[in-house]
């Protein structure tokens, strides 16, 4: 057989009858230079023009909890502002100039009061707004401090469960929302705090009474025990 006749191969192409045929699909030769055709490889990093996948955006951090574990849930219908606060500067120290609980006072529209806790002479406490919600207890200072109600007089001092449970209130403040371990008597400072140094615009009162201001003091003492500070 003359070389004019040779059967194609896989080298590309050959002279049949002073023709051209092209070579099997397999052979991987180009026509016009002769060279391999690359192949993209899987392990190929991507170009830098291509586009990147986006990245989750950071969850918020989680909200700390506006109730307090051990205090009984008793939350009132009205008499409180929704959202209303726009500092945690700490506690303000009441006194209830009466005795039993609050629940039912703030849940009456026509007293327009309310306390974020109670405390009875038992120690018991019982929570009535969120520390996230604005209560209606000492007018200008509302918006940044929360509230705390004692029950008895003020002209009788706190009893023991009663220094204890206030710690307790004020320790979980502490820990979940940042209050100062300490005493203050500013309404431009921040820890524990009494009614009547916000004078006026605070509604100018006593609250709540020499003798229960002055067991500030020993309230701090707990709280430092509990945080071992």
């Amino acid at each position: 057989m003359s070389p004019a006749h040779r059967r194609p191969t896989r080298r590309g192409l050959l002279a049949l009858g002073g023709g051209l045929v092209l070579a099997p699909v397999s052979a991987a030769v180009l026509l016009t230079t002769g060279r391999t055709t690359p192949r993209p490889s899987a392990e190929s990093p991507p170009s830098r023009d291509a586009p990147r996948p986006l990245l989750a955006s950071a969850a918020p951090p989680p909200r700390p909890p506006g109730w307090m574990d051990g205090a009984a849930r008793k939350p009132i219908a009205g008499n409180f502002t929704p959202e209303g606060r726009t500092a945690q500067r700490g506690l303000i120290l009441h006194v209830q100039e009466g005795e039993g609980s609050l629940f039912e006072r703030f849940s009456t529209p026509a007293y327009r009061s309310s306390a974020h806790f109670w405390v009875s002479q038992a120690g018991e406490i019982e929570q009535y707004v969120s520390i996230h919600d604005r209560a209606w207890t000492q007018r200008a200072g509302n918006a940044a401090w929360a509230s705390i109600e004692t029950s008895g007089f003020a002209r009788n001092p706190l009893t023991g469960p009663q220094v204890e449970a206030v710690a307790r209130v004020y320790t979980w403040g502490v820990r979940v929302h940042g209050w100062p371990v300490e005493v203050t008597d500013s309404p431009e400072g921040a820890g524990l705090g009494t009614h009547s140094m916000g004078g006026a615009a605070w509604g100018g009162h006593a609250c709540p009474g020499t003798a229960r201001s002055a067991q500030r003091a020993a309230v701090m003492d707990r709280v430092r025990r509990a945080l071992r500070v």
